[in-house]
């Protein structure tokens, strides 16, 4: 072989390592930037649903709240042998409840949108505890009165809104919590 055909053969060899590099290169960087942005939607997706997640247990904690301070209003009207027109005006807070109930129905939505749908599942059986609890308050203002049979459905009401809402606060924090990986 003469030198003429080494050189060229030589700068073939260089184009050639030349080229396969810039051609891994490429590929790399496409790989890294496909990966930088499927690791941004995933972020993104994880804090709409922190969101979705915090919003739908604020409202929960408060209408939780609301229930509590109407029971508390029927055991004072209990105690203070109130006649049927103050009864009555509580009902328009039981009115607003219910009201507040179907608002958080329609929130729920939200979660469906945010998914998973497994936790948006999870959202019926909150919505109908809060609901049970609600009923048993309405049903006791709209009799007149507070009783230890009210009372004691009230608690066993209250306890089991409290298991479903603790299942879907965990879950909701265990797929938070996934998603980090």
């Amino acid at each position: 072989m003469d030198q003429g055909t080494a050189a060229v053969l030589g700068a073939c060899v260089g184009v050639a390592g030349t080229l396969g590099t810039g051609v891994l290169t490429y590929f790399a960087a496409r790989h890294q930037i496909r990966d930088q942005a499927k690791l941004e939607h995933r972020k993104t997706v994880r804090s709409e649903r922190r969101e979705a997640y915090r919003d739908f247990l604020k409202h929960i904690s408060e209408i939780e709240r609301d229930l509590d301070l109407f029971m508390l209003k029927l055991v004072k009207l209990k105690l203070d042998q109130a006649s049927p027109e103050t009864w009555l005006e509580t009902f328009d807070e039981s009115t607003a409840l219910s009201d507040r109930l179907k608002d958080l129905q329609v929130q729920s939505t939200d979660l469906m949108l945010a998914g998973p749908l497994e936790l948006a599942i999870l959202t019926g059986p909150v919505i109908h505890a809060l609901d049970e609890e609600w009923q048993v308050l309405t049903k006791a203002g709209i009799a007149f009165r507070w009783e230890e049979g009210d009372e004691e459905a009230y608690k066993q009401a209250r306890a089991a809104s409290g298991d479903v809402i603790s299942r879907f606060g965990g879950r909701a924090s265990t797929i938070l919590n996934t998603e980090l990986r």
